[in-house]
């Protein structure tokens, strides 16, 4: 084998060592890119399991609050007081404000959670996109490493 079949060799590998190589790295990027939608796919759906609990857990509160107020204004009425007026009303009416501000914090906890796993769930697919977008350049610049090499070959055997 000849100088110049020796160098064709070399270029020939060392072309297709930079295409492989590089292929290598898109494909690693692109991984990475799917474990991360993979990964946001989990948050969104624990998000909305946080909305759908904390709906389902203040239900249940409004459902408590209003048998404790039917169960204190049966109480006053059972005593036979008026519920309309004076203190059984402003008892109730605090009893009540109290019972909805449960619940109001409650809703509040809820919706800060499942904006979390949200937020998770953005800053996942952004590290995935970048990820690929990385990948990607330094395929292309293993690319142009092999190209660089390969025309080094070359030259080498030109002169």
């Amino acid at each position: 084998m000849g100088l110049e079949a020796l160098a064709v060799a070399a270029i020939v590998t060392s072309v297709a060592g930079a295409g492989v190589s590089a292929y290598g790295q898109y494909q690693a990027g692109q991984a990475q890119k799917e474990m991360a939608n993979y990964n946001a796919k989990l948050a969104e759906n624990e998000a909305i399991a946080k909305e759908q609990a904390t709906a389902a857990e203040t239900q249940r509160m409004r459902s408590q609050k209003e048998r404790a107020l039917a169960a204190q204004r049966a109480g006053y009425a059972k005593s036979g007081s008026v519920i309309t007026e004076g203190t059984p009303l402003l008892t109730m009416g605090g009893q009540a404000g109290l019972m909805e501000l449960d619940i109001l914090q409650k809703q509040r906890t809820g919706a800060m959670s499942a904006g979390a796993s949200k937020s998770e769930a953005s800053l996942s697919r952004y590290s995935g996109k970048q990820a690929a977008t990385g990948a990607m350049l330094q395929a292309g610049g293993t690319l142009l490493q092999g190209a660089g090499s390969s025309y080094g070959i070359y030259k080498a055997a030109k002169d």
